[in-house]
């Protein structure tokens, strides 16, 4: 019943928000007196509330379904189980595609009751603010009705024919699988819920999708401003009211996808923060696109100038939030990407939502091409306006280069049936110069002058942020040399004939020496651009904020991004792994050391003990090293690793954190690895003196051990039943297999034998009520060691660890650089917003 009522409340969500566009479409129109443009946006206003309203009944339904655990519908069944804590049942809500579009359409329609809030207050703000508001209230809400309708019809479940809309969180099992006979019975409920993938089964589950999302949410805002300015032909206009909610915008953003990194780096064992997921560019490239949209916004609010580059990049950002929605929601991407959802169906559904927000944005813009006012005069070479444009075009292109790798497979369908997703490598060679790039112009555009400035301006300004970058570098540039991998590429042997050739052509010499020093010169220029981006906007900083801090969120921003660029450099370039260069082969990596448990392991002035396993607070199996450092201090690592019911392992790294450097501690135990093929056969290889645990399956519980004391060569052939003529060699194996449970200790003596005639032969020991059978199969005589075969138990694998260990130096500067920057965008929204309060004057002269 409730699930019905859910369904109802979304069907009306959605014809409620389709009758609002509609109401705010007729509000909009040229030539209607103010007594109707008033009544259809009443009409427009009512339309939302309503589904707002709706939607938040439907969103209650949903949560009241989860926390009840009502098996019976297959949201819930799929997402949570009877065993997961409250917080996780409630974040549950957002964990699956289709609850995360119900998170979406929530946010929606919040940040448009917000929209409305702002559009009908009057009070406390100037006749200009007053004006704008009353222009842009019907236009920018069709435009944020039209985007709340596509995202309900991700969710209404509605099937006309044999076209299916949507996919509903409140299908029962039976709906979802009507082939299914068990769940066709009228009283079938499932006694537990499959749960939570236990990677989501994390505290930051319940606070960085909300805050994506608000993020994703508020870059509509500023999109919508942009489409009302085309269609009422507020070119310039616009900007205004819709900069505050942009900074909003990007903040939030911004501060949801540096979640996602801290969480990865805390919470996964691939030992960063970033990988270059679809799912994790799908949040970078509109920010960074949004970003350069803002700096084109500035420019235009301050001189009337860049308007194009502020309408295009506006909407480019907003098709770009809605076409990563399509690769990682549709599935097209499901073969490359970790993250991506599974197809529901929706895949027409949303690329016709890309294709109409694409449509209606851009298609106005160049419908409106000729109407655009065109600048009085370019800018001047030496002025803020061209650097921060160039900062845009940077921002752009970066946000461009990246959505292309993550596109990728895509374009390649074209050629081949299953192309492979473009290597790491893409991102990290075309980011890296672009990310110098953007440094030095981040610099700049806070150094200098609106207006044309002369070079002798220019040297006078540059003077001081260049001495302190040169020596920042100079202090950085040996550790920058150390952290650096050795080159992999040597320069040409000269003393060859073939090097000399190759010395002597220019082209080839400069390519053989970029080959060998190309990172590293230019991981030193972004360590000078990243300085000097610091230095040149600290300087601004204490200049403005001494006169008035509310005007210094620009500079604090550029000084949180020039921090964040530092921190970037040394957790992704001075990363070090510990290893005794005997490390296992993980992932192709052997930058790592095995320790056996019960035994201590130094690497590179650490020490490393394998003391046993334990249990943390939730019941999760948790691997114990004792570690201390070079400096002498001492602290236990407690790794979580285990196989959840989804057969999928989960490991969860520990991070010891310090000022100055994190040790970052991923373990691989041997149970990961799996029995060895001998084993798998019931063979094992035992040296003297060594003990082996036995026991019916991996993690039953070790019911026996298995001890090989020593060769005996007195053997009585008469006892073991040979003929001594036909023996050339007999040899005995004495183990001690004792009963763990009871602590009973067996002595077994298993004979090998090699006959005159070099034929092998074995006698068994049967230890007939434990049901063991043990047999001497052979030796390795350069090991040391015995083979054996067992029969009638398991062999459990050796007790032992791959340790993953790297040395992050300074990473909490990219952390620090994260706040910062989160600080400068609060502050320059909060100027923003202030702007259109109106002043004492302000009414004064209104009141005239």
């Amino acid at each position: 019943m409730l699930g019905l009522i859910g369904e109802l409340a979304l069907f009306v969500a959605f014809a409620a928000a389709i009758a609002s566009g509609v109401a705010y479409v007729l509000a909009a129109r040229d030539g209607l007196s103010p007594t109707d443009t008033l009544q259809y946006k009443r009409l427009g206003r009512g339309g939302w509330l309503t589904s707002l309203g709706a939607t938040v009944g439907a969103s209650v339904i949903l949560w009241t379904l989860l926390l009840t655990e009502q098996y019976q519908y297959h949201y819930v069944y799929s997402q949570t189980s009877s065993a997961m804590p409250f917080r996780y049942q409630f974040s549950a809500f957002w964990a699956g595609q289709e609850g995360s579009f119900m998170l979406w359409i929530l946010m929606t329609g919040a940040v448009g009751a917000s929209v409305l809030w702002w559009s009908t207050r009057r009070a406390g703000i100037t006749a200009a603010s007053v004006k704008a508001r009353e222009t842009f209230e019907a236009p920018v809400m069709a435009v944020c009705a039209l985007c709340l309708g596509f995202l309900l019809s991700m969710v209404i479940g509605l099937k006309i024919g044999g076209i299916q809309i949507g996919a509903s969180p409140f299908i029962t099992l039976a709906e979802k699988f009507p082939d299914a006979p068990i769940v066709q019975q009228a009283d079938y409920v499932p006694q537990d819920g499959q749960g939570l993938n236990d990677l989501l089964q994390n505290p930051w589950m319940t606070i960085h999708p909300p805050t994506l999302f608000v993020g994703f949410t508020m870059m509509m805002v500023p999109f919508a401003f942009a489409v009302a300015g085309l269609w009422k032909r507020q070119y310039t206009q616009w900007v205004k009211p819709a900069l505050p909610w942009t900074l909003v915008g990007l903040g939030v953003l911004g501060l949801g996808i540096m979640m996602g990194g801290y969480w990865a780096y805390i919470t996964l064992s691939f030992g960063g923060w970033w990988a270059w997921d679809p799912v994790e560019n799908s949040s970078l490239v509109p920010w960074l696109i949004g970003v350069a949209a803002l700096h084109a916004m500035l420019v235009q609010k301050k001189t009337s100038g860049g308007h194009k580059a502020a309408l295009l990049l506006t909407v480019a950002a907003f098709a770009f939030v809605i076409y990563s929605t399509f690769l990682t929601r549709s599935g097209i991407l499901g073969d490359v990407s970790v993250h991506s959802f599974v197809d529901l169906g929706l895949y027409n559904q949303l690329l016709l939502f890309i294709t109409s927000i694409i449509g209606l944005g851009f298609g106005l813009f160049f419908y409106r091409y000729r109407d655009l006012p065109k600048p009085a005069a370019p800018p001047a070479t030496l002025s803020r306006e061209s650097f921060i444009f160039m900062g845009a075009l940077t921002l752009a292109l970066t946000g461009l280069v990246i959505i292309l790798g993550t596109s990728a497979p895509i374009f390649g369908r074209i050629f081949r049936d299953n192309p492979a997703a473009v290597d790491v490598a893409f991102y990290n060679e075309w980011t890296l110069p672009l990310g110098i790039v953007m440094a030095l112009l981040a610099g700049l555009g806070q150094l200098l002058w609106w207006t044309k400035m002369s070079v002798e301006n220019v040297n006078r300004i540059l003077l001081k942020p260049l001495a302190l970058t040169a020596v920042s570098t100079a202090i950085a540039a040996p550790f920058i040399a150390r952290g650096l991998a050795t080159p992999q590429a040597p320069i040409a042997d000269a003393s060859t004939e073939g090097g000399a050739i190759e010395a002597s052509l220019l082209g080839a010499g400069f390519a053989g020496f970029w080959d060998v020093y190309g990172i590293s010169l230019l991981v030193l220029l972004l360590a000078f651009a990243a300085f000097f981006a610091f230095w040149g906007n600290s300087l601004v900083l204490w200049r403005i904020g001494r006169g008035n801090l509310k005007l210094a969120g620009g500079s604090l921003t550029h000084v949180g991004f020039a921090v964040m660029l530092l921190g970037i450099l040394t957790s992704s370039f001075f990363n070090s792994p510990l290893t005794d260069g005997q490390g296992a082969s993980v992932g192709g990596d052997r930058d790592n050391f095995i320790v056996e448990k019960g035994q201590t392991k130094s690497v590179e002035g650490y020490t490393f003990t394998y003391t046993g396993e334990g249990y943390n607070d939730e019941g999760k199996p948790v691997y114990i090293l004792d570690v201390t450092t070079p400096s002498g201090r001492s602290f236990e690592a407690r790794n979580v690793v285990y196989q959840d019911s989804r057969d999928q392992t989960i490991q969860s790294p520990h991070v010891d954190k310090t000022l100055m450097q994190d040790l970052y501690i991923a373990v691989y135990p041997s149970f990961m690895f799996g029995p060895t093929e001998e084993e798998q056969n019931g063979e094992i290889m035992l040296q003297r003196g060594e003990t082996r645990s036995l026991g019916n399956t991996i993690g039953s519980g070790r019911e026996y051990s298995l001890r090989f004391v020593d060769y005996e060569l007195d053997i009585d052939e008469a006892v073991v039943d040979i003929d001594p003529a036909t023996v050339d060699l007999a040899v005995a194996a004495r183990l001690e297999l004792t009963n763990q449970s009871t602590g009973e200790t067996r002595t077994l003596r298993p004979v090998y034998v090699i006959t005159n005639d070099n034929e092998q032969q074995f006698i068994q020991n049967r230890v007939l009520d434990w049901g063991i059978t043990v047999t001497f199969t052979g030796m390795e005589v350069n090991q040391g060691a015995i083979k054996l075969g067992l029969e009638g138990v398991s062999i459990q694998p050796e007790e032992w660890m791959v340790v993953q260990a790297y040395e992050k130096p300074f990473i909490s500067i990219l952390w620090l650089g994260t706040l910062i920057l989160l600080a400068g965008f609060t502050l320059a929204s909060a100027r923003r917003f202030g702007e259109q309060r109106s002043r004492r004057r302000d009414v004064a002269d209104d009141a005239a």
